[in-house]
C-alpha cells in the first residue's frame, strides 16, 4: 500500500494513477480493435451457419406442424438421437386484456377495484407485472376482465441438442 507523507507524493501518486489511467483506456481501446476484427473474420461463418440454421428449423416447424397429429399423438414433443424437438408453451406473460386498453387505463382500474391497489407499483403509477403474475391463477376471469387484464401464453416450436450430441460434435471438431 502506498504510503502518502506529504503535499509532493500525493500530486505525484495522483499523476501516476492518472497515467496508469489512460495505459488502461489504451490497452482497452486495443483490445476492443482486436475484438472487433476477430468477430469481422468470423461474421460470415457465422451468419451462414444461422442461415442454414433458421431454413432447417423453418423446415422442420413446417413438416411438425402440417404432420402433428401424427408425429405427436401422444407427445408434444419427439426424443431423436441427435435431439429432442416440439412443441411447448411460452412463459405466461400479461397482457391488457384488448388494443384499445392502455397500461395507464389498468392502473386507473386497478386503483378502483378494492383488490386492485396491491398490483399498482409507485411513485410513477404503473402496473406490477410481476405480482399479477404470481397471482394469476387467483385472479377469476371476472377480475381480469374487471382490470382490463388477460394472461397469455403462446405455443412454440423448438429443436434442442442433446447434450451428448454437442459434446461428440464439439470432440469431433477439436
Amino acid at each position: 500500500m502506498l504510503k502518502i507523507t506529504s503535499a509532493d507524493s500525493l500530486d505525484a501518486t495522483v499523476a501516476d494513477v492518472v497515467r496508469h489511467k489512460i495505459r488502461l483506456t489504451e490497452a482497452t481501446a486495443r483490445m476492443d480493435a482486436e475484438v472487433a476484427v476477430l468477430q469481422k473474420s468470423h461474421q460470415a461463418v457465422l451468419t451462414g451457419l444461422q442461415e442454414k440454421i433458421a431454413a432447417g428449423e423453418s423446415a422442420v416447424a413446417d413438416y411438425c406442424t402440417a404432420h402433428r397429429a401424427a408425429l405427436f399423438a401422444d407427445k408434444k414433443s419427439r426424443e431423436t438421437l441427435a435431439a429432442v424437438f416440439g412443441f411447448e408453451l411460452t412463459p405466461p406473460r400479461v397482457e391488457t386484456a384488448s388494443r384499445k386498453i392502455k397500461w395507464a387505463d389498468v392502473v386507473i382500474r386497478l386503483l378502483r377495484l378494492a383488490w386492485g391497489k396491491a398490483y399498482v407499483r409507485h411513485p410513477e403509477p404503473k402496473p406490477d407485472k410481476e405480482a399479477l403474475l404470481a397471482d394469476r391463477e387467483k385472479l377469476s376471469a371476472e377480475q381480469q376482465t374487471a382490470a382490463g387484464i388477460s394472461f397469455v401464453q403462446d405455443e412454440q416450436f423448438f429443436i434442442r441438442p442433446k447434450p451428448e450430441t454437442a459434446a461428440a460434435s464439439s470432440c469431433a471438431a477439436d
